[in-house]
């Protein structure tokens, strides 16, 4: 049977190829613009139908992180003549954010309201509150493509408002005393976005930020118990996104290179270069099986400052390890999961989940080898469940339970909304 389908493709090629394209038409659409989706396709009307094209223009699709799925399908006309016909399974794009996240302990809680898909063109458009220790919100925009598709943009504004565990050093003991602080950051993000390719894409910023710190205890003494100082961002990241979406599915590879500056006259230790790089990669097997994997690893300027960029945090990379308990100026972070939709219904979809995440840290002012030479193991493995609902599109709620197979003792139950990675 492969020898026949081989045998016979480059016929049936060649028998696509010869007609033209009259139309190429979008059915199911009852939100997104149609011309919007007519620049990103590469199958236009006057060109030769290439099914190739045409499955690519469906990936292309896919990759937009807006549609439930996409298929196509080919419709002859008259002689010569087809149309391109793109079937497009929409979702409802604007929604409330409300989700409570934690565990044993810790509780974060978002309320908000979240448009993707902003005048029909993919756009991102919100407001969201956040307790986590304290209160916090941000209101953002992002337009990934505009309507020439080779330009983008991203602006955001927020407080960001927590209680912080800073860890200073003590030289003469060897040992790092924790002190907790308020911590308020008030910030104004500007952003562009430049297509290089389909799915690559080049993005620089700039971020103003206003810091506050106001000691909590009496670990140690300050000579002032509340301090600002002002900060500068200049970003830089390089991105390739190849992953296709299918109902709760990922399907494809992605690659991110990101680079940043932060600086402050203020307080000079809080200055530093960062540098990470994030590879993700997601497999289906079958309709039902998705094994998903991350890796992320990134260096700072190796401070001795308590204000170290990298952190390990049960919310952001190691589900389990707890809230913020370790800070550091680099990060070696992997993370896979195996997941299996069990309950498929029109409204929603059930899925679970085996996991295993690993995270470590190079302490401030360590040397690179420290990387490796942890006295405790952050390894945590566990299993979950999410909810997916088949009606508002991203909107998956998941539960997980984690341990930490070298120390049982180190276990907890962590929820939030959203897949992890």
């Amino acid at each position: 049977m492969k020898f026949i389908c081989l045998f016979l493709f480059p016929f049936l090629v060649g028998t696509t190829w010869a007609a033209r394209i009259d139309s190429v038409r979008f059915e199911g659409l009852t939100r997104t613009k149609a011309d919007y989706l007519e620049r990103i396709v590469k199958s236009k009307p006057g060109l030769e139908c290439d099914s190739i094209r045409v499955i690519e223009d469906v990936c292309l699709l896919r990759n937009l992180n807006l549609f439930f799925n996409v298929e196509s399908r080919i419709d002859r006309k008259s002689e010569g003549y087809v149309d391109v016909v793109f079937i497009i399974l929409e979702a409802k794009y604007i929604y409330p954010i409300f989700s409570v996240s934690g565990f044993k302990g810790q509780l974060k809680v978002n309320a908000g309201v979240n448009h993707i898909n902003f005048l029909g063109r993919a756009q991102t458009l919100g407001g969201m509150y956040q307790y986590y220790d304290r209160h916090s919100f941000s209101l953002y925009h992002t337009a990934k493509r505009h309507a020439n598709s080779r330009t983008g943009h991203e602006i955001s504004m927020s407080k960001n408002a927590t209680i912080e565990p800073l860890y200073f050093a003590d030289i003469d003991h060897g040992i790092d005393t924790v002190s907790s602080f308020n911590f308020d950051n008030y910030s104004i993000s500007l952003g562009g976005i430049l297509w290089l390719g389909e799915y690559l894409n080049l993005s620089a910023g700039g971020q103003y930020m206003y810091e506050g710190y106001g000691q909590l205890d009496d670990a140690f003494s300050l000579p002032k118990k509340q301090f600002y100082f002002q900060k500068g961002q200049a970003r830089l990241s390089l991105e390739y996104n190849k992953v296709e979406y299918v109902f709760e599915h990922m399907e494809g590879f992605r690659a991110k290179v990101y680079g940043e500056y932060i600086g402050t006259k203020d307080y000079p230790e809080a200055s530093f270069l960062k540098g990470t790089a994030n590879v993700s990669y997601y497999h289906m097997i079958g309709d039902r099986s998705n094994i998903a994997t991350s890796a992320k690893f990134g260096l700072a300027t190796n401070n001795l400052s308590p204000f170290s960029p990298f952190v390990l945090d049960g919310f952001i990379n190691v589900r389990g390890i707890g809230n913020r308990m370790q800070r550091g100026t680099g990060e070696l972070i992997v993370n896979l999961e195996y997941r299996y939709s069990f309950w498929r219904h029109r409204l929603f979809s059930v899925q679970a989940a085996v996991f295993s995440d690993y995270g470590t840290l190079r302490v401030a002012g360590e040397r690179f080898n420290t990387f490796f030479n942890q006295p405790d193991l952050h390894l945590f493995a566990g299993g979950g469940i999410r909810f997916h609902l088949n009606t508002w599109y991203k909107t998956c709620f998941r539960v997980d339970y984690s341990f930490n197979p070298t120390d049982v003792s180190m276990h907890g139950v962590t929820f939030g909304f959203g897949q992890f990675f």
